[in-house]
């Protein structure tokens, strides 16, 4: 009897170290697959900005600022039962089948693999790379979505449900896919980036009425997003597979591009317009306020009022300490022309947004004094939206990981707090900000066609890795 007890736990034994070893064998096989490049992604997933650096915390069920994604959710019920909603489960389809649909409508042609093969393998690529952009914040918070939150089901027709509640829901992995799949395409049809760029818009909006994310998930896929496009801004095979696709649609659309010149995007065709006092919009930007009013008094509040500094000199400085290098007119005079060039295009891109739609700043709203009462009148007769610091900190920052994308993390947190002190200081409001950061990203897109932006990125390029292979 005791052999046959011995033989049996001998059994589990064996049975529990066999166990183990497969499993380990398993994970280091999934993190090998990981950060072995493929032919899907243009990186893997350690190569790519990191949201749980650069972006917050998604908000608490019980935090003030949940009171958006609430307000939000009941919105995206409200309509499901309409033509949009109707669009909205359609979009939670994932994959490149879908986007090719979504933008072949919105570019007039069909898209297949097949007939495109060049713009198909730029979506494919382009897309699963935005979306592995968001994959490390969505482990590591694991955000429980919308209707499992509210107890409810999925409405997305597409939406696998169980494999939802198992997967983390900040950020938006579908927002991540279309929103860098609007951002490439805008630069390869210039003349349809409106259209482009609205559905790359609503696609994020779409998992929002379907109830697979928060509001803020969907706010937090399109930095990342717009942060990986950056990124791959400096692999030649993007380049490559972005010209291959550039020149496929050239010659099936006919475009004539010598008579074709195309301005910066328009917000107000791309972007929904900011609620007013009587949205229900309003009450997540008011709660954001208080919040953020809080933090006058603190250190943070002070480093919000050296960041109303908007020069060329102020964000070459700020820069230069997330940097390997002192950036400065002296030491680095091709990523300073670089800079200034991009700040002056992206000043010009901030009067074309501004024009659309005249906001009050919240101090003015609260009726009350900003954190800086001297400079109250100034603000008085600007609008508040979009923000022009958010628009000129963010896309600064998003060139420069271009230009140096060791050090991406560290700028991209100083560029989403540079126009967070705009919020702190009362001059503009949470969606002012969120909006500037959404103008900047489509704006740098739009700058990728401009031929002397380019040959200033290549010497900065140029002159960044000669600068880090001297030291």
């Amino acid at each position: 009897m005791k052999k046959v007890q011995d033989s049996s736990l001998r059994y589990r034994f064996v049975s529990v170290l066999l166990v183990a070893f497969l499993w380990c064998t398993l994970n280091v096989s999934g993190q090998d697959r990981e950060r072995r490049p493929d032919n899907t992604t243009y990186f893997p997933t350690d190569e790519l900005p990191d949201p749980c650096i650069y972006l917050p915390v998604p908000p608490d069920t019980a935090s003030t600022l949940f009171v958006d994604d609430y307000m939000r959710w009941i919105w995206g019920k409200s309509i499901r039962n309409t033509e949009r909603g109707k669009q909205a489960s359609w979009e939670s389809l994932y994959g490149v089948k879908r986007m090719a649909t979504v933008f072949g409508e919105a570019i007039g042609m069909t898209i297949s693999k097949e007939e495109t093969p060049a713009i198909w393998r730029l979506l494919q690529r382009v897309g699963e790379t935005g979306n592995k952009a968001t994959s490390k914040a969505k482990r590591k918070y694991m955000r429980v979505r919308p209707f499992a939150r509210m107890n409810e089901h999925v409405w997305g027709e597409f939406d696998n449900e169980w494999d939802l509640r198992h997967n983390g829901s900040y950020p938006s992995g579908h927002t991540g896919f279309g929103w860098s799949t609007a951002l490439a395409l805008a630069e390869m049809a210039p003349e349809y980036q409106d259209t482009i760029l609205r559905r790359g818009y609503e696609y994020g909006d779409s998992r929002i009425i379907v109830g697979a994310h928060w509001q803020s998930d969907v706010d937090a896929g399109r930095l990342a997003a717009s942060a990986a496009v950056a990124r791959m801004h400096t692999s030649q095979e993007y380049l490559e597979d972005l010209a291959d696709a550039r020149a496929e649609y050239i010659r099936i659309k006919g475009v004539n591009t010598k008579q074709t010149t195309v301005g910066f995007p328009h917000i107000e065709r791309i972007i929904d317009a900011p609620g007013d006092t009587a949205s229900y919009r309003h009450y997540g930007d008011v709660a954001y306020y208080w919040l953020a009013k809080a933090e006058r008094t603190t250190q943070r509040g002070a480093e919000a009022v050296t960041d109303t500094a908007c020069t060329v000199n102020y964000f070459l400085q700020t820069y230069g300490t997330c940097t390997n290098i002192p950036i400065d007119i002296t030491s680095t005079p091709d990523i300073s022309a670089m800079v200034t060039y991009l700040f002056d295009k992206l000043c010009d891109a901030c009067s074309q947004a501004k024009s659309q739609t005249f906001r009050k700043r919240p101090f003015l709203r609260m009726g009350e004094h900003s954190a800086l009462p001297e400079k109250d009148q100034k603000y008085s007769t600007s609008s508040s939206y979009p923000s022009s610091h958010s628009i000129i900190g963010w896309g600064i920052a998003l060139a420069l990981v271009e230009v140096m994308p060791d050090c991406q993390d560290a700028i991209l947190q100083r560029g989403y707090e540079y126009g967070r002190s705009r919020t702190i200081l009362g001059f503009h409001f949470k969606s002012d900000v969120q909006a500037g950061r959404l103008v900047a990203a489509y704006t740098l897109a739009s700058l990728h066609n401009d031929a002397e932006f380019r040959k200033l990125l290549a010497a900065a390029q140029k002159e960044y890795a000669n600068s880090i292979n001297l030291e």
